[in-house]
C-alpha cells in the first residue's frame, strides 16, 4: 500500500488529466450513440433538421441557396435650381408654378425621387428679385413644382442659403419641412448643417450629405456655423464615417468650384477625393454654372459639376447646358440566419443632358446637343455602369 501512496503522488500530474480524457471521450461516446441530436448512428451524417452544430451550417447554405431578393432604388440628380428673378417673373405671367418643370414631367415620373440644390430661399415673401439681382427669394407658391415632382432632398449648401438672412434661413428649412422635402447641407447649427438626409426606397438607405465653398455670397471668406464647408475635411470624414453602418448608399453634394470653366479646381478635387476615400459612392457637384468633367476615382464617380438645370442665364450655350443624372442602385437581400444582406451597388448612371429654354424651362438635348454636352463631361456613353 505504500507503494501504490508513493505511486500516486509521483504521477498524480499524469493520472489526473488521463482520468478526465476518459471520462469527456466516454461522455462523448455515450452522446454520440444514444442523442439523436448530435449525430445518426448511421454513417454518422449530421441532421439538418436538428439543433446541433453541423445543422445550423446546413441550414444556412439552405437559405443561401434560395433564389436572393433583389430590390433597386432610382434617383434623379440635378445641377442648380433657382426659383426666383427671371424664372420667377415667368412662373408669374404663366400663372403656372410647374412651368419650368412641364418639359421634363417624364423623366421625373421614372425615378423613385429626385434631388437637387436649391440657390433660392423661401422667405415667406412673395417678392421677385429683378434681373441682375444676386440676392435671391422665391415665393412660397413655386414651390409646388419641386413637390410635385419628386424632389425630396435639396440642398442648401451654397452661396445663397442666406441670402435672406438667418431668419430667411430658419423659415426655409421650416417651409421645406412642411411640404416633404428634406434639406441638407445648412441648418440654424453646424451641427445640423452636416446631418444627412435619409431615403429609403425597397427597403435600400440612401444617404445624402452637402458642402459649400461659401457660407454666404463673398467668395468663401466669411465662415458661420449655419453652411457646411468643402474646406471642413474633419467633418466631411467624420460625418460619411458615421453613416457607413446605417446607409447602403452614401452621396455626398458639393456646391464648388471655379464659376464659368470646365474643369474642376483643386479644392474641388481635394473634397471629392476625401468623400470618397471616408466611404462615400459617389460625388455630385454644382455651383460653376458650366457642366465640368466626370472622374471615376477608387472605383467611384465624381461628377464635378451638372451645371444648371433651372435658372436664366441665357447668355450663352453654356450656361443653358446641364445634365441629370438617373441613377440606379440595387442590393441583393440575402437570407441568412445571422440575417446579414448584401452592400448596395450602382447599376446604371443615365446621362440626360438638357438644354434650359424661356428662361426657365428645361428640356432633354436633342442628339446633336446631347453629343455636345457629353464631350464637355469628358463622357462617350450615356450609360455609365
Amino acid at each position: 500500500m505504500p507503494d501504490f501512496t508513493r505511486f500516486l503522488k509521483k504521477y498524480w500530474k499524469i493520472i489526473l488529466p488521463a482520468l478526465f480524457a476518459i471520462t469527456v471521450a466516454l461522455g462523448f461516446f455515450w452522446s454520440a450513440t444514444n442523442n439523436p441530436y448530435v449525430f445518426e448512428k448511421a454513417g454518422n451524417s449530421m441532421d439538418a433538421s436538428d439543433d446541433s452544430l453541423r445543422g445550423f451550417y446546413e441550414k444556412s447554405l439552405a437559405l443561401s441557396a434560395q433564389n436572393q431578393n433583389n430590390f433597386t432604388a432610382t434617383f434623379l440628380a440635378v445641377g442648380d435650381i433657382m426659383l426666383s428673378r427671371n424664372v420667377a417673373s415667368k412662373i408669374k405671367t404663366a400663372g403656372d408654378p410647374l412651368l419650368p418643370f412641364t418639359a421634363m414631367t417624364h423623366i421625373f415620373s421614372g425615378a423613385d425621387f429626385s434631388i437637387a440644390n436649391l440657390e433660392s430661399p423661401f422667405s415667406g415673401s412673395d417678392y421677385i428679385p429683378p434681373t441682375g439681382s444676386l440676392v435671391f427669394n422665391a415665393p412660397d407658391e413655386n414651390i409646388k413644382g419641386l413637390k410635385q415632382n419628386k424632389f425630396k432632398v435639396v440642398s442648401l449648401a451654397n452661396n445663397h442659403a442666406l441670402d435672406q438672412g438667418v431668419s430667411g434661413l430658419e423659415r426655409t428649412l421650416k417651409f421645406l419641412d412642411e411640404n416633404g422635402i428634406q434639406h441638407i447641407g445648412a441648418g440654424m447649427s453646424l451641427k445640423d448643417a452636416w446631418q444627412p438626409a435619409i431615403m429609403d426606397i425597397n427597403g435600400i438607405k440612401i444617404c445624402f450629405l452637402a458642402a459649400s465653398y461659401a457660407s454666404v455670397n463673398d467668395g468663401g471668406k466669411t465662415t458661420n456655423n449655419f453652411v457646411a464647408r468643402t474646406d471642413d475635411l474633419e467633418n466631411l470624414t467624420s460625418s460619411v464615417f458615421n453613416l457607413k453602418s446605417g446607409c447602403d448608399f452614401i452621396a455626398v453634394n458639393m456646391h464648388a468650384g471655379t464659376e464659368y470653366v470646365t474643369k474642376p479646381n483643386l479644392a474641388q478635387i481635394d473634397f471629392a477625393h476625401a468623400a470618397i476615400d471616408a466611404g462615400a459612392d459617389m460625388v455630385i457637384g454644382h455651383h460653376p454654372h458650366w457642366i465640368q468633367t466626370t472622374e471615376k476615382y477608387n472605383g467611384k464617380y465624381i461628377f464635378y459639376s451638372l451645371g444648371n438645370f433651372i435658372f436664366d442665364q441665357m447668355w450663352s450655350r453654356e450656361t443653358r447646358e446641364g445634365l441629370a443624372l438617373k441613377i440606379q442602385v440595387s442590393k441583393n437581400q440575402v437570407p441568412t440566419l445571422q440575417g446579414s444582406q448584401m452592400p448596395a451597388k450602382i447599376d446604371s448612371i443615365e446621362l440626360i443632358p438638357i438644354i434650359i429654354d424661356n428662361y426657365s424651362t428645361p428640356r432633354p438635348a436633342n442628339e446633336d446637343e446631347a453629343k455636345n454636352i457629353l464631350g464637355k463631361a469628358g463622357i462617350k456613353e450615356k450609360i455609365l455602369r
